[in-house]
């Protein structure tokens, strides 16, 4: 008997995404408790080569029959209405770990990592003993904004911090830290919301009113 997905099927274009960028925290999720989906994206990832340079065949060189200056005019409108709608029909990227919410705009949620007494804020990546804190960023104003943490891993879900209300500002603490155990992919969400303490359903990243950051385990340096 053949191997199913445990959920809803991760489609091979998403796996091959995830692969090249590796944001996508839902499918890392997915991945970690999936073992068809897992090998799906393992496949790919051993598909992966480097192609070697294309070289062109030399063309000898041809004299234009035509004038370029009034092709050039003509370029320059062709370009500016592709420009024109590029710009307008792109679609507005998407960053899990902001949250956009009402009363307090555009929320910046991050980590900061406390490994040995080194603190780092630009690193996604752990080991057993480190000490994770979250911080806020977002206009400063007269409300305030409450925030919980939820940790997520293939085992489940955890809130290993008290809901806090929060001034905005820059890089403003949650109050508390915590540690990541076990050697699997984590995604750290926070659930924001300005009108009083959220309610503790699991966080999704993308959901209304949630930013979330993946974690990964780091290989120990070898002795």
């Amino acid at each position: 008997m053949s191997a199913s997905c445990i959920s809803e099927p991760i489609s091979w274009l998403r796996l091959e995404r995830f692969v090249l960028d590796g944001r996508d925290a839902a499918v890392a999720i997915h991945v970690a408790s999936c073992a068809v989906c897992s090998a799906c994206l393992a496949e790919i990832r051993s598909d992966v080569v480097a192609l070697p340079p294309l070289v062109a065949p030399a063309t000898p060189e041809r004299k234009p029959w035509f004038n370029w200056r009034w092709v050039v005019p003509a370029m320059a409108a062709a370009a500016a209405a592709i420009v024109v709608l590029v710009i307008i029909g792109r679609e507005p990227t998407r960053h899990e770990h902001v949250a956009t919410i009402k009363g307090a705009g555009e929320v910046v949620v991050g980590v900061v990592r406390e490994r040995a007494g080194t603190i780092r804020r630009d690193v996604t990546t752990f080991l057993p003993g480190d000490r994770w804190k979250v911080v806020i960023t977002c206009a400063p104003g007269p409300s305030s904004l409450w925030v919980d943490v939820a940790v997520l891993d293939a085992a489940g879900i955890d809130y290993p911090l008290a809901p806090a209300q929060l001034s905005c500002g820059n890089e403003i603490v949650v109050p508390g830290a915590f540690e990541i155990t076990g050697s699997a992919v984590n995604v750290v969400c926070a659930r924001l919301d300005a009108d009083g303490i959220p309610v503790r359903e699991p966080p999704k990243p993308g959901d209304p009113g949630v930013a979330c950051i993946m974690l990964s385990p780091e290989r120990p340096a070898p002795p």
